[in-house]
């Protein structure tokens, strides 16, 4: 009875601390949960990666959310084919790799962000307010902008990670990485 209570007291102070420092965004709360994962005791708690890999995840995970959140607001507002295309080709490959990233993380029990963080939600709130060439524009520069970052984050896994699974993941989504990088600056010289 005494463990039982103990066990009760635990959790119901973890929750009041969980609560009372609440992370600002869902990418925050994930990266908050997979530290408290690689330092916990008991089996199912335990993370089968290293902080940094974990974190690799998240921001891939929050930047493969926000592609495909933002190739929907695309495809509903432009009139613009290339951009159209282009989106498309994000809900597909970007769809993909989200659900390939879920089925990985799940086996290495690393929690991921079930939303864009609030930074990524505030720039597609703020691309949602243009309109026409100017909202093209502004799309085909964050997707390369956006894009780059991805691939910087790859190259480094790919380069420096220590689990075999995410090293491949990086070094397999390198290549269409680079294809839509490439693909983004076609467009946006079409549209000057």
């Amino acid at each position: 009875m005494k463990k039982l209570l103990f066990l009760f007291y635990s959790a119901a102070f973890t929750v009041m601390i969980a609560c009372n420092s609440r992370p600002k965004d869902a990418k925050e709360l994930a990266d908050s949960v997979n530290d408290t994962k690689d330092t916990a005791t008991t089996a199912n708690n335990i993370i089968t990666v290293n902080e940094k890999e974990a974190e690799f995840a998240t921001n891939v995970a929050d930047a493969g959310m926000t592609e495909v959140s933002m190739a929907n607001l695309a495809i509903s507002k432009t009139g613009n084919k290339e951009i159209t295309d282009f989106a498309n080709m994000m809900l597909k490959d970007h769809g993909a790799a989200n659900d390939e990233l879920t089925a990985l993380a799940r086996s290495k029990n690393i929690t991921l962000p079930v939303t864009m963080s609030n930074e990524n939600q505030n720039r597609r709130n703020d691309l949602a307010e243009k309109t026409g060439s100017d909202f093209d524009k502004k799309y085909a520069d964050m997707m390369e902008k956006d894009h780059v970052k991805v691939l910087a984050f790859m190259e480094h896994e790919a380069m420096k990670g220590t689990d075999p699974d995410l090293k491949a993941f990086a070094n397999k989504m390198m290549p269409v990485i680079n294809s839509h990088i490439n693909a983004i600056r076609k467009i946006k010289n079409n549209l000057k």
